[in-house]
């Protein structure tokens, strides 16, 4: 399994977590807003893994048609 589907499915699970506490717990705030900034982080990690692999995919093709 890739990091991307491991990130992604830890994404879900945060949502899902925020969704339940958000209908049942909305007492507990702190909690709420601390699983937000959690997830928030997670994702800003989905976007630079995936940045740094479209970086990396750009440079091998630009190696590859110098070598050709």
């Amino acid at each position: 399994m890739s990091n991307k589907d491991s990130y992604e499915r830890r994404h879900r699970y945060l949502d899902n977590q925020i969704t339940r506490l958000e209908k049942t717990n909305s007492y507990n705030r702190e909690l709420i807003t601390d699983l937000k900034k959690k997830k928030l982080r997670l994702k800003d990690r989905m976007i630079s893994e995936t940045r740094q692999i479209g970086k990396h995919d750009k440079e091998m093709r630009n190696a590859l048609a110098i070598g050709s």
